[in-house]
């Protein structure tokens, strides 16, 4: 049966390589290292001087791409022992510590009927730790992959190395690996955060290099036989504002007993406000990105806060926990995007919309105990919409079900027939009733002919301000007081901002 022994080298002194490992190297026809950029080979040599040493050191130089590395080495000893028979893989450290490229093999042997055996040596693990002086143990210490690292996306960034626990950074090759995985790591620390560079941990050439991680590549550090360590950032740190753990950990601050005490005393209904207004905030902000994209990173922040805030709320009444809001956000979107992560083919983005409506039924329909024999279109329509959005929502549902309103025309009709019985109204409450009809109904006929109407008034809205704190200018560096003005005056200065504006293209 074809085989591959994969062999651990130690971390560097042929000493440390196991008994059985020695015998596996000095007696195997067929040898292939990871790199030969190692101590152990540099002895293995004068124990088999007319051995031909080959190697994957030219990937490291080559490989464009390095989140294929580990798969094109995987995939070159398959083959190997598919023509060979068996073949010897041999690795720095233990086979299983750190080793991308055997997890990969591990994989890949079990669909290609390949026989895979281990055997042990000293991980890199222990001389990195006892170079650094830590226990692995005490924090939670994380192992992570340079070359995994740096094929990342800055947004995949967080969910692959966790800031408040240490981690160690392994293969740090070369100074452009170093350079690649510095450039990833910048995403969640501080350049001044002072980091280890451990080399030739565990050899006579030992050494442990401080300094801060914005400068860990300006000198030829690294090699194979080079690790980072980066030690934990505190949330509370004014150098850990780039993770959620830290606002996590600054909103139960500010709940704690010893907190704030406007937060403290804050509940759900107390709160409720201020998502309103934060959700109003962010969409204030989408309007103005492109003239300042920075603002809605600061005010998808402060909406942010009211997630956590609502969530530490609910912890302390042992109702759920921030987690919880993650797993239900995500079992959503994973549940309602079938097309993606199942086998449900779509045709477009409006095939989409009507599986995404028909899970939310199934859904309801779920919580229900299968009860739910009648169900209005109008279900579930969110009660804290802006209301001319709600009416819009109204109209969109009610013609989906069959319910056609009206032609633009009839809208203006309708609309002309509420104003006549607003006048005719004579109470409070007929008259609120018989203006809300007359607003329900711009929306419809604005809905009609292709206007939003909540954009519509907004843009007035925006307008409006605009030429009115123009008049407060305008009286200021006249010295006037607006509410002396007579409506003759009144008028001629709204004439005179208005045409100030349409001048300046506003």
């Amino acid at each position: 049966m074809n085989t591959i022994i994969i062999v651990g080298l130690g971390p560097g002194s042929w000493n440390d390589v196991t008994i059985a490992a020695q015998e596996a190297l000095l007696s195997q026809p067929s040898i292939i290292f990871r790199t030969n950029r190692h101590p152990t080979v540099d002895v293995f040599r004068q124990k088999r001087p007319d051995f031909a040493l080959e190697s994957f050191d030219y990937l490291y130089e080559t490989i464009d791409d390095w989140s294929h590395l580990y798969d094109v080495m995987a995939q070159t000893l398959i083959q190997k022992s598919k023509e060979l028979g068996t073949i010897i893989y041999a690795v720095p450290g233990h086979p299983l510590f750190g080793e991308t490229s055997v997890r990969n093999i591990l994989k890949l042997a079990k669909s290609a009927d390949i026989k895979v055996s281990v055997i042990a040596g000293v991980s890199f693990l222990e001389s990195v730790c006892s170079a650094l002086e830590i226990d692995p143990l005490e924090n939670g210490l994380q192992i992570v992959d340079a070359t995994e690292l740096a094929a990342l996306l800055p947004q995949q960034i967080g969910g692959v190395i966790f800031p408040h626990r240490p981690a160690v950074i392994t293969q740090v090759y070369s100074r452009a690996m170093l350079s690649a995985a510095k450039i990833a790591l910048l995403e969640l620390y501080p350049a001044e955060h002072e980091i280890q560079l451990a080399q030739s941990a565990g050899t006579i050439d030992e050494r442990v290099i401080r300094l801060p991680l914005g400068e860990c590549d300006r000198n030829e550090y690294a090699d194979h036989l080079s690790s980072l360590y980066i030690p934990a950032l505190d949330p509370a740190s004014l150098q850990s504002f780039r993770t959620a753990e830290s606002l996590r950990y600054i909103v139960a601050r500010l709940r704690a007993p010893d907190g704030c005490p406007w937060d403290k005393k804050q509940t759900h209904q107390t709160l409720l406000k201020y998502v309103l207004e934060e959700a109003a905030e962010v969409a204030e902000a989408i309007d103005s990105y492109d003239a300042d994209p920075e603002h809605l990173a600061e005010e998808l922040g402060d909406l942010l806060l009211q997630v956590y805030l609502h969530a530490e709320i609910a912890q302390q009444e042992d109702m759920f926990t921030i987690n919880d809001v993650f797993e239900h956000i995500v079992t959503k979107l994973i549940r309602r995007h079938p097309h993606v992560f199942g086998d449900v083919q779509v045709s477009g983005a409006e095939h989409v919309v009507k599986n995404w409506e028909a899970i939310k039924k199934q859904e309801r329909a779920e919580k229900a105990d299968g009860k739910l024999e009648f169900e209005s279109c109008l279900q579930n329509i969110v009660a804290y919409m802006p209301a001319l959005s709600n009416a819009v929502e109204l109209i969109h549902r009610v013609n989906k079900a069959g319910f056609n309103l009206k032609t633009p025309e009839n809208w203006l009709d309708q609309i002309k027939g509420e104003y006549q019985e607003f006048l005719q109204a004579t109470s409070e409450e007929d008259k609120i009733s018989e203006l809300g009809d007359i607003l329900f109904n711009i929306a419809g006929y604005a809905d009609s002919i292709g206007i939003p109407p909540e954009a519509a008034l907004r843009e007035t809205n925006k307008r409006f301000r605009q030429r009115f704190m123009l008049c407060e200018q305008l009286c200021y560096e006249r010295g006037w007081v607006i509410a002396e003005l007579e409506l003759p005056q009144l008028s001629k200065l709204w004439i005179e901002v208005k045409t100030i504006l349409a001048q300046q293209g506003s």
